[in-house]
């Protein structure tokens, strides 16, 4: 039961940067179950003072929720790091194995993961490591409400497998600038270019979970 618990915690806070609130439909989405099952869950998870429930329009962490959920993506993106940096595993394998390391991880092991790897700042996928600045989006927006044409620095994206791998086929840069020069709604996509005129083009729906500052 903790485990299932700790996996919707994660679902929620990754799915509520730079977004007021989380729909049941994304908690189905990336948890890969029924909306009866997150019915239940997220109730269980309000019960524990850990959510606050809004019918029809999503969930919130709480303070409480929001501590918790720190410390276990904090594990969870040490962990991505050390699976890229020490085993050299294939990104898109990275996320599940990740989690499936960080979720029974000690605040111990943790700390001692943290110092091995030389007190990383962000994982592998840009996403910040440091709890008290985890869930810090005010600087953020998702690449999805970004008019063009404007200059972004894409920061970070939603650890999923299929993002990753979708991402990474792009060559997606992070940290560096790139031109929004167009969001063609009708093809539902971004048009983007780097420095070199290189074209990158983005689905909306990658697009909602791209985190970039202008």
């Amino acid at each position: 039961m903790m485990h299932h618990r700790n996996t919707y915690l994660k679902i929620i806070a990754e799915c509520s940067f730079a977004r007021p609130r989380v729909s049941n439909k994304q908690i189905i989405h990336f948890a890969a179950v029924t909306p009866a099952t997150v019915t239940e869950m997220t109730r269980s998870l309000q019960h524990a003072g850990l959510v606050n429930r809004r019918r029809y329009t999503g969930v919130t962490l709480t303070e409480s929720g929001q501590r918790l959920a720190c410390q276990l993506l904090q594990h969870y993106r040490l962990c991505e790091t050390f699976l890229v940096q020490k085993l050299h595993l294939p990104l898109a394998t990275v996320p599940t194995q990740a989690w499936a390391m960080a979720n029974t991880l000690t605040p111990e092991t943790a700390l001692a993961l943290k110092h091995y790897l030389n007190d990383p700042q962000r994982s592998p996928f840009g996403g910040l490591i440091d709890p008290s600045r985890l869930l810090n989006d005010q600087l953020c927006k998702r690449l999805s409400t970004i008019t063009a044409p404007t200059t972004v620095v894409l920061e970070s994206y939603l650890e999923s497998a299929a993002l990753v791998d979708y991402l990474q086929h792009l060559a997606l840069p992070l940290g560096v600038p790139l031109r929004v020069t167009k969001h063609d709604t009708s093809l539902n996509l971004f048009y983007l270019e780097d420095a070199e005129h290189r074209e990158l083009t983005i689905n909306d729906q990658a697009a909602d979970y791209i985190y970039a500052k202008n």
